[in-house]
């Protein structure tokens, strides 16, 4: 008897840390952003999103914290159709840490939604740059040049760009075969040229 009040008594001082630890705001953004990935994967997008707002609004310092609630955010409001939304959690992501890849590819699938193709590009090429070895932000380039070729008839720059970052991905043996869809990637419809 006295081994199982022992018992109940360490396992209600570790539910008691539990709770303590829960009212950290970075536990709360972190709970919010895990149960916004949990939304994401059963494609229920306005839920993913509201975690991400709420996470948002916990109030944690640490930066990847807020900057996995503003990209995650951008990306799922893509996925909901709202671009020019989706564009400012993407730059504030960016502003907030613009080293890792991710968010410059969420913010290319935002102006590509608003028909930005020439800025949508350069986000692509800037996340595949930035990490190469994923293939998404360079497929998702493929796509859209494939539905707008002149692009880069039209920007010499873009060209060069799109030439360079060939060139260092072939060298390195990471083309990948074109974007087959998946669960979690919605392809932007993009509109043919004419």
């Amino acid at each position: 008897m006295v081994k199982a009040k022992a018992k109940a008594k360490v396992n209600s001082t570790e539910t008691m840390s539990k709770r303590e630890v829960a009212k950290t705001p970075e536990r709360i953004a972190y709970d919010h952003i895990d149960c916004g990935l949990n939304y994401e994967m059963s494609e229920d997008w306005q839920a993913a999103a509201n975690e991400y707002r709420q996470a948002m609004k916990a109030g944690a310092s640490g930066w990847n914290l807020i900057y996995s609630a503003n990209n995650n955010l951008g990306y799922v409001l893509v996925q909901l159709g709202q671009y020019e939304e989706a564009e400012v959690f993407c730059r504030a992501a960016i502003a907030i840490r613009p080293e890792p890849y991710n968010a410059h590819k969420n913010l290319g699938l935002a102006l590509q939604g608003r028909g930005l193709w020439g800025e949508a590009a350069m986000c692509f090429i800037e996340a595949t740059n930035r990490n190469p070895v994923d293939p998404r932000a360079w497929q998702l380039l493929e796509h859209l040049l494939r539905a707008r070729p002149n692009l880069m008839k039209l920007d010499s720059q873009l060209a060069q760009h799109v030439a360079d970052t060939r060139v260092s991905l072939e060298q390195n043996n990471l083309i990948r075969p074109p974007i087959a869809p998946y669960p979690l990637f919605k392809l932007v419809d993009i509109p043919a040229e004419h």
